[in-house]
């Protein structure tokens, strides 16, 4: 049965009702939605923004890879009756108007069950409930509540504050300090006057972060779909993710394992079903202890992590310790690229990579 793929990666707006994209977004979408062809099949087709170069299709054959047609909107009209599944990279009220107007029977997780799962305030309150919440982390709703927090000494080696919406490091701030700089104190006080709540949390010394993801079904046990190392820059950015880690690293991924699992079924109750990575971190304290943060973020769709076990599994099939990388230059000897060279004419700025 042909899906249709859709990179809809800028989900999170969506979700929130926002449709006008800047053109900066416009070409981020456009040139990472070719990566989506590592987890589709070879009957599947994947809708571009703008056209891929047809060597990028050429390319994934020849490393072996049974792949799908990349269709534009028009060719999509022509396909219409083809496809009977959507695959979008998180579900939105704009991917089931697209389904409802290609004709498509779909069965898709509730607006309601999606938006609260994908909160700040979901996260915060199934750590809360499993008694694993991170010391010091809360929520702020006002300018003085946030500065009499930042006084405590949790803080005092840095914090993070985060909006109840947000994707690789957008829609938050991170501090070396507890002192708020000019522009953090204006970035706060906008969201407290439009009556937003900010979360806030120590920032910590991270031993390792993880990308843990899971596939919760309509009916029946969430089943684990693959754990991946984490990498993201200094403003909290996604850049890599490594698949096939050495597990025994780190024993306290069985507590993890544990509690995010948990946490899976409480999030299957919402209604949610689908694709769901849940990120984690193992860090030290001050005194070089090490201590665990089983649920750091719930993203309820799609994750590049998710996306890094699908294109280790073509690159590099059981090899260990594979990263799929975003950058601009090539980072190892044996790394295959996993970026088309053009989209729309244009060479492609945003880059992925994958290498041992």
């Amino acid at each position: 049965m042909p899906s249709l793929w859709i990179g809809n990666f800028s989900f999170e707006d969506q979700l929130l009702g926002r449709r006008d994209q800047s053109s900066i977004i416009q070409r981020f979408e456009a040139e990472l939605t070719p990566c989506l062809a590592a987890a589709a099949s070879e009957d599947d087709l994947i809708l571009c923004p703008k056209i891929v170069d047809e060597g990028f299709r050429t390319k994934l054959i020849n490393l072996g890879f049974a792949a799908p047609n990349f269709i534009s909107l028009k060719q999509l009209k022509m396909n219409r009756g083809k496809i009977t599944e959507l695959s979008p990279w998180g579900w939105t009220d704009q991917i089931r108007d697209l389904a409802q107007e290609l004709e498509i029977q779909v069965q898709s997780p509730p607006h309601e069950a999606v938006l609260a799962t994908n909160s700040r305030s979901c996260s915060l309150m199934l750590s809360r409930k499993l008694s694993c919440q991170l010391p010091g982390e809360m929520e702020v709703h006002s300018m003085s509540e946030l500065k009499r927090a930042l006084s405590q000494s949790t803080f005092a080696d840095g914090f993070v504050m985060k909006s109840e919406f947000g994707q690789s490091g957008r829609g938050q701030i991170m501090s070396r300090g507890n002192d708020l700089s000019e522009n953090e104190n204006r970035w706060a006080k906008k969201r407290f006057e439009n009556g937003r709540t900010l979360y806030l949390e120590p920032k910590l010394n991270p031993v390792n972060e993880f990308g843990i993801q899971w596939e919760i079904p309509q009916q029946g046990a969430p089943a684990l779909f693959g754990i991946t190392s984490l990498n993201s820059g200094r403003n909290g950015q996604f850049t890599s993710s490594t698949v096939n880690i050495q597990l025994d690293l780190f024993p306290e991924l069985e507590f993890i394992i544990e509690k995010q699992q948990e946490a899976c079924h409480e999030i299957q109750k919402t209604g949610y079903f689908g694709p769901m990575g849940v990120d984690a971190m193992v860090y030290v304290d001050a005194d070089e202890a090490r201590k665990i943060r089983p649920l750091q973020d719930i993203n309820a769709r799609w994750t590049m992590g998710r996306l890094a076990i699908c294109w280790a599994s073509i690159c590099f099939p059981g090899k260990k310790n594979v990263t799929w990388a975003h950058g601009n230059s090539d980072l190892a000897t044996n790394a295959i690229k996993t970026s088309p060279e053009t989209i729309g004419g244009e060479s492609v700025k945003h880059q992925t990579w994958c290498y041992t």
